[in-house]
Formats: C-alpha cells, structure tokens, sequence
C-alpha cells in the first residue's frame, strides 16, 4: 500500500541552512577584510561538502570537479576541502567549533571562487550564500527535491540542483523482470532521505494497478536486514537512500546499501551510481561523476573571468541507466533487456581481453622469430648450396689441374711405358726364335713369357697410375695408407726424375697410422709438390739433386708429410703469396697448383704451409689428421 502524502516541515532545513550561512559569513568576513590578490598568484577555490568524506558520492563529486579544474584550469589553482558531516554531527558546540575552525584556516587565504556540493534544501541554503558572500561567485552542485524558482538566486550564484528519477527506474525494473509483483522502497529518517522517498512515492501513485509497492522507511536497519531474506522471488527492491535509520543510526548511503544487498534475496534497485557497485542491480542513476564534470567545467569559466550569470541556474533531472555486471549475472537477468545506451560495469573481463596484449606480443615475437629462422634457413640453404658450387667447381678446377700436370709429364711416362713395352716386344720375338728352333726349348720360351706378364703388368700399373690421376669422379672418403699413395706418386714421377737427373728419396716412418680421405685428391697434392720440387732444381747448382719425401707422426693425432728440395729456395716475399690463387713463378705455369692443393689439404682437415730451409732449397709440409681424430675434421671433409 502506498501512504498518502503526508506534510514534512521545513525548520530543520532552516536551521541547516542559517548554520551554513554563519559559519561561512565568519570565515568570509574576515577574508573580506584582506587585500586584493596579486594577479599573478594561483586561484583559490575552496569546496566546502555537507556530507562525510567516507561518501562515495561526495568523494566522487569533488574529485570529479578538482580533476576537471586541474586539467581545463586558467592556470595554477590551490584547492581546499571542507566535510561538514553534518548529519551526524547536527549539534550547536559542533558548528561553533567548525565555524572557529574556518575562521582561523582562513584567515590569510582568501578564495577566488567557493563551490558547495551538498544534499538537502537549497531553496533556503543558495540565497542566503547569496546574501552572505555579496563578492565572492559561488557554485553549487548536489540533490534536492524542493521545488522552487531559479530566477530567486542572484548573478553570483550558478551550477544545478539534480533530482532523482524513481518513475523511469520503476519502469526499468518492470522491463527487466516482468514477473515482478512487488516493489518495496527503502528509506531513511534524516531529513534529506525524506525528501527522496516522497519523491518515490509520487512517482510510485502511476503505476498502482501494474505493481503493489511498500514502503520500509520506520524501520531500523537490522531489522530490514533480517526482512529482506525472506521475500518471495516475485519482489525487488528499490533503496532511495538511508542517512539515518529509523533507531537514530547513521550511515553513509552506499554503505547501508551495501548490507541491504548482502543479506537481500532478491534483486535490489537504487538511484544514485554511487551505489552501483555494492551489490545492487543498478537502475536510472544520477551520473555523480559527471555532476562533478560540470561543476569543474563551470568553475573554470568564472575563473576565466567569466560572469557566473553566463551560466544560468539549472535544475536537472536527467540519469544514465547503469547496471553492475555480476548482479545481473546473479539474477540471471539477461543483458538484451537492457535499454539502449546502458552503462554495464565491472563486467570480467574474458581471457583475450585479459591477456590480449600479452597474447599479441607472444604471437609477434612468434612471427619475428619465424621469420628470422626463415631467413637462417634460406642463408643456411643458399650456403650450403654456395658450399656445394665452390666444391664442385674447386673438384673440376683440380680436375684440370691433374690434367695438365699429366701434360707435363708426357715424355716422362713415355719413357716409362716404352721401356715395358720394348722388353715385351725383345721377347715376343725372342719366344718366336726358341719356338722355330729344333728342339724347342719349352723352359726358356716358359721364362720369356713369364717376362712378358711381368712387363705389361708394369705397363699397366703405369697406365692405372695415370687413368687413377686423370679420372673425374666424386669425392670419396675412406681410410688411405698415405705410404702407399706417396709410393705411387714416386713411381709415376720416377721417369721424369731421371730425365731430370734427380733422385727421390722416401723416408716414411714405420706403423703410419691410416687417415681418411680422397686419395686422388691425395696423389694430386703430392704429385704437385714433386713437380715443383723438380722445377725448382731445373736451373740451380746443387752437388745433391734428390727430392726427399717424408712422412711421420707428430703426436698430436696428425700425420705430417713433407717434400723439402735442393732448388734456388724461397724469398720472403714468394713465401708470402705463393698460395694465392694465379702467382707463379714458371714462365708457363697457371698458379692453381698450390691454392687448390691447399683447399684440398684443408678439405680433409689438415694444413699446408712452406718455408726456406736453412742451407738450400724449400720444404713443403702439409698435415693429414689420422683416423682416431676424424671427429676434428669430419664436419668439414664431409660437405
């Protein structure tokens, strides 16, 4: 049932408003009094709130105002803070000791501008500012129900009074929970919270028919505690405010708030955004936050210099629909009932937009390091196929090379095949001789043939020699017995040796160990070191023209083979370049044969260098790791 209107006098709000009214006239008189303020200094405003600074609302109203003011200011403001707290503090030793108080804060610090935020009765509060502060412009901001005419305010007092909207948050409940049947409205005693719920009450009249309403204003907060958790599910209810229960316990609104919802089984409504947040559902609230915006953006312009009269007084009863996320979720109210242009807060955030920018920042550090490895293969690619070009090319070079040593030792192998040849062909006629003989002497043409064999094996070994040297085949690494391959290297330069009247000597030490590699590739290095050797003693006049060819171990898992020569010797700056590709010193040489020996040595994980011995001649000495230490080399020699 809803009570009909009842009569609420207005001595309280009188008494308020003469106690306002003094304590300023005090501090302002006596700031009256001081000199005018050096234009250059920064402007002091002073916000003066009737409430406690434990009000969400009152915070957020003059933290709203001061950030606004901060940021669109003329320039540099000092502010001040004033919470009167007067509705629990309503006694005459408490205004006497509060208006002392402003007297003497004061004193040397007169305002440029005063900004009061307040709840209650300003039809009587705002005149009397009026009347009180003749010089000082005056902005007010805060809720009141009363109904009065703005033109009674003068030209130095400007900003709003804003009303709550209980018709269209009634009809917001209706639209959100259709099977609603009852709506109990919730107030206080304090003066302020009566002013509120006569205002619900009237509004509340339209919809009798549509929805029974009750009014819980006479009781005191425990006690509508313990009510609230027995209300069938076809009610909700709407809090208007609680200053004062009806026991004389103040509160803070949104903390009764707050107690109503915990214990409330079912949905609770409020007016004010200052209560969202604490359990209720929301409603059409007044944005509290932008009171405070308008009231910053206001005081600007009068700091500016504009007159408070630019901006007429306003009486405003305009509200967001606002709604906490997790009641509605808790009520299982659906969002698509919403109406449009609503305000959902504290909604949880979903874990994309949690991690969004920590998913975006792992995704491109992705993405970069895919490309990077990318491009590492790409490059590892496109070396390994320069590798491969460079080997084939540097196999072909050598393969040329070969030939073109094998050129030059034409009439060398000439002679050795010649001299295999002629003894077969002496004793092919000599087997005919004993054969046309009579007797025939079957033993001695027995012992020619066995010549025969064992010339053309030696003609062969020649020729295998050669074919072995010339043959253009892909790498092969296998164990070499680097004896062996310089013994075959011997024989083949053996004739040429003795067209040049020069010896070799070979001194291999004893139980070699095997290395791994080409033993082509082998022969070509030492081939090629012979025939320098040989070239280097053409022209120089030596009593001892023998090559010495040695190999040995050098303990420290290699085998070191070297070539030392008896010729003209090195110079310093020969030293110094004879391994670069295309210097010779021959008259018809290309200058490939030692780079490409050195390649081919450092191919197979070992090295080539060359020095001038101390009495005559050079040595060439290049090293070959042995089989036990492959692992050294084996990376390289396989690619």
């Amino acid at each position: 049932m809803i009570p009909t209107a009842r009569h609420i006098p207005n001595r309280p709000f009188r008494s308020l408003a003469r106690w306002i009214g003094l304590s300023l006239l005090v501090v302002f008189t006596t700031l009256a009094n001081a000199n005018g303020a050096d234009s250059g200094r920064a402007k002091r405003v002073v916000m003066i709130s009737t409430g406690s600074r434990f009000s969400p609302g009152f915070a957020l109203i003059e933290q709203s105002a001061l950030d606004t003011m901060a940021k669109l200011g003329p320039g540099r403001i000092d502010f001040y803070s004033e919470h009167l707290d007067i509705i629990r503090f309503p006694s005459e030793s408490y205004q006497r000791i509060f208006r002392d108080y402003l007297r003497e804060k004061y004193a040397d610090n007169p305002p440029d501008l005063l900004m009061l935020f307040y709840v209650g009765n300003l039809g009587i509060a705002a005149p009397l500012l009026q009347q009180l502060f003749p010089e000082v412009p005056v902005i007010v901001a805060g809720f009141t129900e009363e109904k009065f005419a703005t033109d009674r305010f003068g030209s130095l007092v400007s900003g709003f009074a804003q009303h709550v909207d209980p018709h269209t948050t009634i009809e917001m409940i209706l639209r959100l929970q259709p099977e609603t049947r009852r709506i109990v409205i919730i107030g206080g005693t304090a003066e302020v919270d009566r002013l509120v719920l006569d205002r619900a009450e009237e509004e509340a009249r339209s919809f009798a028919g549509r929805v029974e309403f009750d009014l819980w204003n006479e009781r005191p907060l425990a006690e509508i505690r313990k009510s609230v958790t027995s209300l069938p599910a076809t009610t909700v209810l709407l809090f208007t405010g609680m200053y004062r229960d009806a026991a004389g316990e103040t509160f803070i609104p949104a903390r009764a708030a707050r107690l109503i919802a915990e214990s409330a089984k079912v949905p609770l409504y409020v007016l004010s955004d200052a209560q969202v947040g604490v359990g209720s559902v929301g409603g059409f609230v007044v944005d509290v936050g932008m009171m405070g915006k308008r009231a910053g953006e206001l005081a600007n312009r009068i700091l500016g210099g504009a007159a408070p009269a630019s901006r007429p007084f306003e009486s405003r009863s305009d509200g967001v629909p606002m709604f906490d996320w997790r009641a509605l979720k808790r009520w299982e109210i659906s969002e698509s009932r919403l109406p449009p242009g609503s305000v959902v807060r504290f909604r949880e955030r979903t874990l994309w937009e949690q991690y969004r920018w920590y998913v975006i920042g792992a995704l491109a550090i992705i993405a970069i390091q895919a490309v990077l490895i990318a491009d590492l293969l790409l490059q590892h690619a496109h070396r390994r196929r320069s590798e491969t070009d460079l080997r084939r090319n540097r196999e072909q070079l050598a393969h040329v090379t070969r030939i073109s040593t094998m050129g030059e030792l034409a009439a060398s192998l000439a002679h050795e095949l010649n001299q295999p040849l002629t003894a077969i062909l002496s004793n092919a006629q000599a087997a005919q001789r004993f054969l046309n003989a009579k007797p025939t002497d079957l033993k001695e043409v027995r012992e020619i043939l066995e010549d025969i064999v064992r010339d053309n094996r030696r003609a062969g070994a020649v020729i295998h020699r050669m074919r072995a040297l010339v043959k253009k085949e892909e790498l092969e690494f296998a164990p070499i017995n680097i004896a062996s391959v310089i013994g075959d290297v011997v024989q083949l330069v053996h004739s040429d040796g003795i067209l040049r009247g020069i010896r070799v000597d070979i001194e291999c030490q004893d139980g070699l160990p095997s290395v791994r590699g080409d033993g082509v590739q082998l022969q070509q290095v030492v081939l090629n070191l012979l025939i320098n050797a040989f070239d280097a003693m053409k022209e120089a006049t030596t009593k001892e023209p023998n090559v010495k060819v040695r190999a040995k171990t050098t303990g420290e898992g290699t085998v070191e083979i070297s070539v030392r020569d008896h010729g003209s010797g090195l110079t310093s700056d020969k030293l110094a370049q004879i391994f670069q590709p295309f210097y010779t010193t021959k008259c018809d040489g290309l200058g490939m044969g030692l780079p490409i020996s050195r390649s081919i040595i450092e191919a197979h994980g070992g090295r080539l260098w060359a020095e001038s011995n101390v009495d005559l001649g050079a040595t060439f000495h290049f090293t070959l790791p042995v089989i036990d230490g492959e692992a050294a080399f084996a990376a390289t020699a396989d690619r």
